[in-house]
């Protein structure tokens, strides 16, 4: 009926970088006799790892009125590796020569991808975030470097030691998820002691989360939640002055007073990008006195070059 198979985001961005071609092609693109059309609309079931949900074709006639994804209206949930087996088609099999151990390789990787929780990640500080920051301790799924992660301007070995401003003040730490091997698969920094512009209030907050999976992020709020931590409404450099404070988005002027804060080189920064060298005051806002906006890839407080009207200069971009 609809030629093709049709998934939420979060299944397409998962198909995307999944490991395995043959498969994956067969799925987004609907090549014809491949597919075994037994429903549609699939997704993720939420809070599981290893389960998918479809609307059967039985129930196709929901959709000219309902949104196909939501719940209540007779959709099907189905354990990965069967999908994979009741969806593919035998000539798909056949012809592509897919065989039972790509399967089982296909459906860790989806249960790995997934993998998720707040029990995975940990509180480092000093000369681990140093550590954490460098490329060479990323997760590189099946050797792709992808993700905000790798898209960093901070991971290379020659400006590691920009970051020394936060491996140098305790009150600056870094929440890390890693591998069952030890490699970053997300990183985010730790401000625990953050001030409000113009009143007494106090913050801690989690700062721009850099990840290899998108929905790693999710965890990470998560994380920040149930630990007293406000956080970036938007995981972006752009929204320094946009916080998730109680799930709302809110709109504050912030800095931070870290103890050690004369350097030689500054790391970019996503946040705190104010910097008054004379009050040691690093602020999420320019409407207060500032000596450098510290959005540089070399290390420098200068500029490299003035960007164009309208030009942000992010961390994607360096």
């Amino acid at each position: 009926m609809f030629n093709r198979l049709i998934f939420d985001h979060e299944m397409c961005n998962f198909l995307e970088r999944a490991n395995n071609r043959k498969i994956t092609s067969v799925l987004l693109h609907g090549m014809s006799g491949l597919i075994s059309e037994e429903g549609n609309f699939i997704c993720r079931e939420s809070g599981s790892i290893d389960t998918l949900s479809y609307l059967p074709k039985s129930k196709y006639k929901v959709v000219d009125s309902k949104d196909p994804f939501s719940e209540g209206i007779g959709r099907v949930n189905i354990k990965f590796g069967r999908f994979l087996k009741k969806f593919l088609s035998k000539s798909a099999f056949t012809e592509l020569n897919i065989t039972d151990s790509e399967i089982e390789k296909f459906v860790n990787f989806f249960k790995s991808y997934f993998n998720s929780s707040i029990d995975d990640l940990k509180v480092v500080e000093g000369d681990d975030i140093l550590k954490y920051y460098l490329q060479d301790n990323y997760f590189s799924p099946n050797g792709n470097m992808f993700g905000t992660l790798w898209n960093s301007c901070m991971r290379q070995r020659e400006r590691n030691k920009f970051m020394k401003i936060y491996a140098d003040n305790p009150d600056i730490k870094m929440l890390v998820m890693l591998t069952e091997d030890g490699q970053v698969r997300s990183r985010s920094l730790l401000w625990e002691n953050v001030y409000e512009h113009g009143s007494d209030r106090k913050f801690k907050f989690m700062d721009r989360v850099y990840s290899v999976y998108d929905h790693d992020v999710d965890t990470f709020k998560e994380w920040a939640k149930q630990n007293g931590y406000i956080s970036k409404w938007e995981q972006s450099a752009k929204s320094e002055l946009l916080f998730d404070v109680d799930g709302s988005p809110t709109r504050m002027k912030l800095y931070v007073l870290p103890e050690k804060y004369d350097f030689n080189w500054y790391p970019y920064f996503d946040t705190f990008k104010f910097y008054n060298q004379f009050k040691g005051r690093f602020s999420n806002s320019d409407y207060y006195d500032f000596s450098y906006v510290l959005t540089q890839s070399n290390g420098d407080v200068e500029r490299e070059r003035e960007p164009e009207q309208d030009e942000y200069w992010d961390d994607e971009q360096n």
